[in-house]
């Protein structure tokens, strides 16, 4: 490959920023001579909607002047709340994920990222940096806050997951940020390199569940983040670390695209340097690299990766991957077509207007009135109340700010006033300021019969701290509203009339305004601190003698639809291979989680067969603290680091519903059951094209194993099964296809319901007492495609009615309408998963 190809194949992998309001010099130097992938869209390169449309179409007409075989990625930061870079009069503004977390609903966050979505699509930006997978554990946080839905990860993943499929359905590309998780952390990643010292099993208990998530759900991009794990790698940031990345890319077998959050900010560009940073990140996982600023360090950047390339320091199997990655994403959300249509603005106004009714509802349902001690509310229409709002040195963050420049925020007092005056004319305001009230505005301040005292970020504002807590011993009456933090004054109990709105949008503060006035009712919840803890939740290691018998008592009731006899469930559930876990609340079986180790294969391939939990403790986190304990002990024992959800061949049972967070959307397993028989024009065109089936002899064992193992020596427990059930010893078990020369070509197992396969089968007994079983079937690679395999499975339930079994069961069902064209229907399905 040449220098030339090399530099443009290395530049798909980049997404970089400009400046200006049309295609610069050195965009277009970036777009021609080295191919960059993506752009990134700030807020200084707009101004309105019409120039915002025709910047994006100019940079797709510049990628196809070019010669790209793809469109331009064009991402943004469109978080909304605090983090809103298409803000109004251009569009409609949407709440901001804390604020749609006090909701507590999940579709509020689908309806977000649904509606951020249209907008994006109409302005040509195909791709947002969004939703945020961060959890706020850490209350005073600088850069994610209230970017966060709140400080559980359960509850974050729900709304983070509910948000990607919203923007996903308008073919806008999600992206969950940061990776492995920002929220636990005083430092804000623009100007330094937070360090979160977690072992691996604390990130698993809190950080990690929402990517988990995030995954299992087929998340298209994983943005990391600029943070130092001393435990999981004591030299490089997580964005540069293959520790850290392999925990995403080998332990979550996460084989999508991953983007690196802006290398010029001083969590890089302060420690190794952004040149050799973007070489260490695609070294270490990563497939996209992202740099916002500077025309010189994006250059030398590619450059730098293109001698890492031709040196071998990058290896090229690594190169093909990142390229692969970036293209699947682009082939799977953009073409031509769409990239260069300039889509009509005369449609902005009907979008902004089918948003607006969506916005204003869920502002309505975040706003949350804390506490109201003093039952200071509703205040009157009439009387002199004082607005103190903050004038200066508000702090934003490098996020907020769009830059990372460290730019203090500035809001114009002018909309909340005319909010608050709306209900009542007499309000006025007095903007507070670091060097404190002067002794006239205190006078004003201690006059007035009520005071509305509003801080933003006050936890970093030391101005603002002071002056709240000062103000309860001065004046008559007092109403504080955090218009962004809701920690500012959380646990300051002299200010007894408390609301928080979670972003400082005039949307938010209107209905701040109508609830102080007694003219709205407030409804939100604070999405912080609730709920009880996981670690409350007290897990325990099953015990057959002190819980077996519960555990059966309890089945019944958890799962009405999969009734087994007694004892062949108590023979289901101990088991050599079983490690199952129990939750007690009292005197009560709250809850049961059964796992088994593979009974064939690899020790450590770990699979969850049932997560049961009482109807009447369901919803108190009981599910999640027993995956969560599951997980921490076959890590801690096994060094298994992710648990399999789905067909497990010696104990299929079955799954509760109980952890949606996960991502796993049905627990209940495909099976299927049939009675009638098979079609003749199967069995009839194998045999035409020389095809015999007979069940297997033990003279035909030995090379029935050869089959197994060169054809499915990958999948866990397959050839162990076929080792299993020697004809000696369980005969007219498999069912076998030989070809016109004798050969071995096709098998499938066809297993009768005996109490040896009753004890290691579930599901049969479920379907009726007369059930056999057909699984692993498979053909010899050679001669695929030749219509073995639904030959085989005809000939197996012809020869298991012969024996008198009256319904066939199929285990596992990997090609979705392959039985049925034999008769089979659908019994149960489900949607395997990997945590």
């Amino acid at each position: 490959m040449g220098s030339t190809d090399l530099q443009k194949q290395v530049g798909q992998l980049f997404a970089v920023g400009f400046h200006g309001h049309t295609p610069s010099p050195e965009i277009k130097t970036l777009i021609h001579e080295y191919h960059v992938g993506g752009i990134i869209i700030f807020s200084r390169n707009f101004q309105d909607a019409a120039q915002l449309q025709a910047l994006t179409l100019a940079l797709q007409n510049e990628a196809r002047l070019a010669g790209h075989t793809r469109p331009l990625l064009i991402g943004i930061d469109q978080e909304n709340g605090l983090v809103t870079r298409i803000s109004p009069p251009i569009a409609t503004q949407v709440p901001g994920p804390m604020a749609l977390g006090a909701t507590g609903d999940p579709g509020m966050a689908y309806q977000a990222g649904k509606a951020t979505g249209e907008t994006l699509e109409l302005f040509g930006i195909n791709m947002n940096y969004a939703p945020v997978c961060d959890i706020n554990s850490e209350p005073l946080n600088p850069v994610i806050g209230v970017r966060s839905p709140g400080d559980d990860p359960e509850f974050v993943g729900k709304f983070a997951s509910a948000a990607a499929r919203g923007l996903r359905e308008q073919n806008v590309v999600p992206s969950v940020k940061h990776f492995p998780g920002h929220g636990d952390t005083a430092t804000d990643s623009h100007y330094g390199l937070p360090v979160i010292p977690k072992s691996r099993d604390e990130l698993e208990r809190c950080e990690l569940i929402p990517f988990r998530r995030a995954v299992a759900e087929g998340i298209e991009t994983v943005m990391t983040a600029h943070i130092s794990l001393p435990e999981i790698d004591d030299r490089l940031p997580a964005t540069l670390s293959p520790n850290a990345l392999g925990i995403l890319r080998k332990d979550m077998a996460y084989d999508g695209m991953i983007i690196t959050d802006c290398l010029e900010m001083d969590g890089i560009r302060a420690t190794v340097g952004t040149e050799q940073g973007s070489v260490l990140a695609i070294k270490a996982g990563s497939d996209s690299i992202m740099l916002c600023h500077t025309f010189e360090v994006q250059v030398a950047s590619i450059k730098k990766v293109c001698e890492a390339v031709q040196s071998g320091t990058i290896e090229s199997s690594r190169l093909e991957d990142a390229c692969r990655h970036v293209a699947h994403v682009k082939d799977k959300f953009l073409n031509w077509d769409t990239a260069l249509r300039q889509n009509r603005l005369t449609g902005l106004d009907a979008l902004n207007n089918k948003t607006a009714p969506f916005s204003k509802e869920a502002y309505e349902k975040s706003v949350t009135l804390v506490r109201d001690i003093s039952k200071t509310l509703p205040l009157k229409g009439t009387g002199h109340i004082v607005l103190l709002f903050p004038g200066s040195k508000i702090p934003v963050g490098g996020a907020v700010d769009g830059e990372g420049m460290g730019r203090q925020g500035s809001y114009k007092v002018s909309p909340y006033l005319n909010a608050l005056q709306c209900h009542n004319p007499s309000v006025t305001e007095i903007k507070y300021k670091d060097t404190g009230l002067s002794n006239e505005e205190w006078n004003v301040v201690k006059a007035a019969d009520a005071v509305i005292f509003v801080s933003i970020n006050g936890t970093e504002a030391p101005y603002q701290d002071a002056l709240g807590r000062k103000l309860p011993r001065h004046v008559r009456s007092l109403v504080a509203i955090a218009a962004c933090s809701p920690y500012d004054f959380l646990e300051v109990p002299d200010i007894q009339t408390y609301i928080t709105t979670y972003e400082p949008t005039i949307e938010a503060f209107t209905v701040a305004a109508g609830i102080i006035f007694g003219q709205m009712t407030p409804r939100g919840s604070l999405p912080i601190a609730h709920g009880p803890s996981r670690s409350s939740v007290p897990v325990a290691i099953f015990n057959a003698e002190k819980d077996l018998d519960e555990v059966v008592s309890a089945w019944s009731q958890i799962f009405p639809t999969y009734r087994l006899p007694t004892d062949s469930l108590g023979a289901l559930i101990v088991r050599e291979n079983a490690h199952h876990f129990v939750v007690r609340l009292g005197s009560d079986l709250a809850g049961f989680c059964l796992a088994y180790l593979n009974a064939f294969g690899p020790p450590s391939t770990v699979h969850i067969a049932v997560l049961g939990v009482a109807p009447k403790h369901q919803g108190q986190g009981i599910g999640t603290a027993l995956l969560m304990e599951a997980r921490s002990y076959f890590r801690m024992n096994l060094a298994a680091h992710s648990l399999a959800f789905g067909p497990y061949k010696v104990s299929s049972l079955t799954v509760a519903s109980d952890s949606a967070h996960l991502g796993i959307d049905q627990w209940i397993y495909t099976r299927i059951f049939a009675t009638s028989s098979p079609p003749e024009k199967y069995v009839k065109r194998a045999q035409d094209r020389g095809f015999r089936f007979a069940p297997l002899q033990s003279e035909d064992y030995e090379a029935c194993l050869v089959g197994q193992k060169k054809n499915f020596s990958d999948k866990a427990g397959w050839v162990e099964a076929y080792v299993w059930l020697h004809p000696s010893k369980f005969p007219s078990c498999v069912m076998t296809a030989f070809d016109s020369e004798d050969r071995q070509v096709g098998w499938t197992l066809m297993l009768p319901p005996c109490p040896e396969m009753n004890q290691s089968w579930a599901f049969p007994q479920i379907c009726g007492p007369k059930t056999g079983l057909i699984g692993c079937v498979g053909v010899d690679a050679d001669h695929r495609a030749s219509g073995i395999g639904l030959a085989l499975v005809c000939h197996a339930v012809e020869n298991m009615k012969q024996r008198g079994i009256e319904g066939v069961f199929v285990d596992w069902v990997a090609l979705d309408g392959w039985y049925e064209q034999v008769g089979f229907k659908t019994w149960r399905s489900y949607r395997p998963g990997e945590i």
